[in-house]
């Protein structure tokens, strides 16, 4: 394989290990690797081992990629599901075991620096020609950016301009990206199963790439790009080659196409959103749909597809659906209250205490449920007050700033 035939060239007196997320994990193998027992997944477990991460505790990251769903954290859940057995394909408790072990003496023979530094501190224009740098950051490739590291970001402009002015070899890993096209061919490249999201059995292929700025020592019979990548590469190079005034073009003649492909789809959808939104158990009007699924899951699982989100779905089918049509119309005989109320407190000027009482709350429901709680309004609470208490025989009403008869201000 290409990445045994790198790693057979890859001899160094020093080693450099940099991961924002998972430097802590480095450490735990360092110092627990060769002792630690690992336990078969279960959900007591997975629970017992949640708290103790939260607690600081060492053997719980040391545990996590064995215990959590797609090698995630502890928020990621249990892998394996319900059963939590290891024969739920996701690697045994002795397996594990034995990779820690092995990770830990290599560790110790290679004595590695482990730090968790973002890379722009690392100082890499002080590398030289004896040095190697492997970079693997959070793939530049929308929708894709995976979880653990969503919180992070990498500048790649800054990143390819480094590497294009680097004294030093490196390799770097990523997905085909227009931002990566400045880096030129990638020397390898394959087909890819994404198996860390919740897809269908199988997975998700991707094209996994790796550019460098030098020749590393594998076969060449390994050095291949499928024709997929092929088709990726070549249409990034078409982009890049456009003026701005034909990209500009390209972008608008798509953009048509887009919209007129969605046009396309809208009956669909909203036949579809008619049958998940069906309610109670009228599998009449579900049409065999799988029972329990909602409109809202079945948009997210079609998202890495449609490329848009449930509220961008939402808004394409907005006064089409049933529901959106009901939220509009009781939209509508809100503004149509708020509009009778105004009317009644503005142009009929009230004149007995219980119009002025009507009045006064006609205007408080306005400002409470309509967002008109103005200065104006207030002002002309107020007025109302004082009409009324006028009116009651009282001439005024205690205020802040007005002391009682104990002298106290109220």
């Amino acid at each position: 394989m290409f990445w045994e035939a790198v790693q057979q060239g890859l001899k160094f007196d020093r080693w450099w290990l940099n991961d924002l997320q998972t430097h802590t994990f480095l450490e735990a193998i360092k110092s627990h690797g060769h002792d630690v027992e690992v336990p078969v997944r279960s959900r007591r477990v997975f629970e017992y081992l949640r708290d103790a991460y939260k607690r600081g505790d060492v053997m719980a990251t040391l545990l996590a990629p064995h215990i959590c769903y797609s090698g995630g954290l502890y928020e990621s859940g249990v892998k394996g599901g319900s059963g939590c057995g290891d024969d739920d394909g996701g690697g045994s408790a002795a397996g594990f075991q034995r990779t820690l072990r092995q990770c830990h003496r290599i560790l110790h023979e290679t004595e590695p620096q482990i730090t968790g530094l973002d890379w722009t501190r690392l100082r890499l224009e002080k590398l030289t020609g004896d040095d190697v740098v492997v970079l693997d950051p959070p793939y530049a490739f929308p929708l894709n950016m995976v979880k653990v590291y969503s919180d992070s970001t990498v500048d790649y402009e800054q990143l390819v301009d480094v590497l294009l002015r680097a004294k030093f070899r490196w390799l770097l890993c990523g997905y085909p990206h227009p931002i990566l096209h400045r880096l030129g061919t990638p020397i390898w490249a394959r087909q890819m199963q994404l198996l860390c999201v919740r897809v269908k059995p199988g997975g998700e292929e991707r094209s996994e790439c790796v550019w460098a700025n030098y020749d590393p020592e594998s076969q060449r019979s390994q050095r291949f790009l499928p024709a997929s990548v092929k088709g990726q590469i070549k249409v990034i190079a078409d982009a890049a080659s456009l003026s701005f005034t034909a990209l500009d073009a390209r972008i608008d003649s798509g953009l048509e196409q887009v919209a007129k492909d969605f046009t396309a789809l809208v009956p669909f959808l909203l036949e579809m959103h008619r049958r998940l939104s069906a309610p109670g158990r009228r599998t009449d009007l579900r049409k065999g749909a799988p029972k329990g699924l909602t409109w809202t899951e079945w948009v997210e699982s079609k998202r890495h597809k449609l490329g848009r989100g449930l509220r961008s779905i939402q808004y394409l089918l907005k006064g089409r659906t049933e529901s959106s049509l009901r939220r509009q119309t009781l939209a509508e005989t809100r503004a149509n209250l708020a509009t009778d109320l105004r009317s009644v407190t503005t142009e009929v000027p009230p004149e007995t205490p219980m119009e002025i009482a009507t009045a006064m709350s006609h205007l408080v429901l306005d400002m409470r449920s309509n967002g008109r709680n103005t200065p104006g309004n207030k002002k002309k609470l107020e007025r109302l007050a004082v009409e009324f208490l006028r009116l009651q025989g009282l001439s005024s009403i205690p205020t802040l700033e007005q002391p009682d008869e104990s002298g106290y201000k109220m």
